[in-house]
């Protein structure tokens, strides 16, 4: 609603149109001075019809603030909504995914970013050679480095904060991450570009990636809407690359056992972590985020209370689970916990082992040597070299959840039980990452009453294969 205040010969029109960032109140603001000659009752009419149309142009119209330039205007978003309201590894995300972004979009102002250029971007992303140039490669003989300077991977680790595994590969000549890279030859004084270079990868990036790109736009297009920089989201009407049908990896019950067989010849270590995982389905970071004060032997369960991550900028740090269901008691098998018990006996002479050099700050489950936590992509690492090296199905840590959960659907289990243990927000997300799942279980589950077939129909003969389910062989 419009307000009116006179102002010498004329007339100041005023309209509200939302809050900023901070909470203050958006104000547009119009001087209208009648022409000589009107009546009384003239002014008035003309002047309600003129502060009608400013409202509806303020309303309509993208105001001052579309001003913004989008590279500007993200910077806003991570400091005032992003980094303070979502997940750190979320954040840094966005930030991440929105540096690419801005480096072709960020130059234009919110008010004149439409579809046509998302869609120009997006396209741009689909061509070869378009992934960004975040993997390095050590151009030195990275032992002969170390021996020079008589120093070892994990003393290398310890003082730089960046993985051990990161080292392994530097020595084996293959490629880093860009960012750990960076911070190696920051910390260790030397030149980047005298320890590593650049490795560019030319195949185009999947229609996947495209749809990351796309959502996180769309969020901080919103945001905008949402603020009142525009008034409308240009991501809003996209057309994008489809998708394929991509269907959870897991193993079935063979491969489990297989698995589980295989990892008897493993360290202890690496041993408890994976099968603790298949036994629990917990995600990667909750799986490392728990502590001894969370696991209860006589009851046998644990309770996810924190998470283990880690982003290049901050190093491996603890946060709260995923979402609120994520902060769940479980009830696990007895042999997960026959597993703890030996598993512990093991960390505690590692503990008494080190004495002051054990470095546990808060009692983590799974650690380091020296008890400090993992890095979350050391264990991947691990884990895919073990698949590779023992030819199990191509999986990755996180296909031990999918494991665990398709294995209880398998068995019957109810599930919203399942949704629980695997600690989503509703059922509903269980039964669309699982639907593949649950379909062959509802197959089963119908064939439970073939077995009433000779009395449903007297006399029909079933071929074979059928009599065999229908019993049960």
């Amino acid at each position: 609603m419009a307000t009116i205040k006179k102002q010498g010969k004329g007339y100041k029109i005023t309209v509200s149109h939302g809050y900023d960032i901070n909470g203050k109140q958006l104000r547009e603001h119009m001087t209208w001075v009648p022409p000589a000659g009107m009546t009384e009752k003239q002014l008035e009419k003309e002047l309600q019809r003129q502060a009608v149309l400013f409202e509806d142009q303020v309303k309509h119209s993208a105001t001052h603030d579309g001003n913004i330039k989008l590279v500007d205007f993200t910077a806003l978003f991570l400091k005032d909504y992003a980094y303070p309201t979502l997940k750190v590894r979320t954040a840094y995300g966005y930030e991440e995914r929105m540096a690419r972004v801005n480096q072709a979009l960020g130059h234009i102002k919110l008010k004149d970013l439409k579809p046509g250029h998302l869609a120009a971007f997006y396209a741009n992303l689909q061509e070869e050679g378009m992934r960004c140039q975040r993997r390095a490669r050590c151009k030195v003989d990275f032992k002969a480095w170390m021996k020079e300077r008589h120093t070892t991977m994990a003393a290398l680790s310890r003082d730089t904060g960046v993985s051990i595994w990161s080292f392994k590969q530097m020595r084996d000549g293959n490629v880093i991450d860009q960012a750990s890279a960076e911070r190696i030859a920051s910390a260790l004084g030397e030149k980047y570009d005298q320890l590593f270079e650049l490795q560019r990868d030319m195949t185009p990036l999947k229609p996947g990636t495209i749809h990351t790109y796309h959502r996180i736009l769309s969020a901080v297009l919103y945001r905008a809407v949402k603020w009142g920089y525009i008034k409308s989201n240009p991501a809003s009407c996209m057309d994008l690359p489809s998708l394929k049908d991509r269907k959870a990896k897991y193993l079935d019950e063979p491969d489990a056992r297989r698995l589980l067989e295989l990892l008897r010849d493993e360290p202890i270590r690496w041993r408890a972590i994976i099968t603790f995982d298949l036994l629990s389905g917990l995600r990667r970071g909750e799986l490392l985020g728990l502590r001894w004060e969370d696991v209860n032997l006589d009851a046998q369960t644990i309770t996810i209370s924190q998470t283990s991550n880690y982003i290049p900028p901050k190093g491996v740090y603890t946060d709260s689970p995923k979402t609120a269901t994520s902060n769940r008691p479980l009830k696990l098998s007895r042999s997960a916990f026959l597993l703890l018990l030996e598993y512990k006996q093991w960390q505690d002479a590692q503990r008494e082992a080190l004495g002051d050099a054990w470095m546990d700050e808060d009692g983590r489950v799974f650690t380091r040597d020296d008890g400090r936590p993992l890095f979350p992509d050391s264990v991947s690492q691990w884990f895919t070299k073990f698949v590779k090296r023992t030819g199990l199905p191509k999986v990755t840590v996180h296909s031990l959840r999918h494991t665990y959960a398709s294995l209880m659907i398998g068995d019957g289990t109810p599930l919203v039980v399942v949704s629980h243990k695997l600690g989503h927000a509703q059922p509903s997300t269980t039964s669309n990452i699982y639907a593949h799942v649950i379909a062959s279980a509802e197959e089963r589950a119908t064939n439970t009453f073939s077995r009433f077939d000779d009395l449903v129909v007297p006399g029909a003969e079933l071929p074979r294969d059928e009599k065999k389910k229908a019993a049960g062989e």
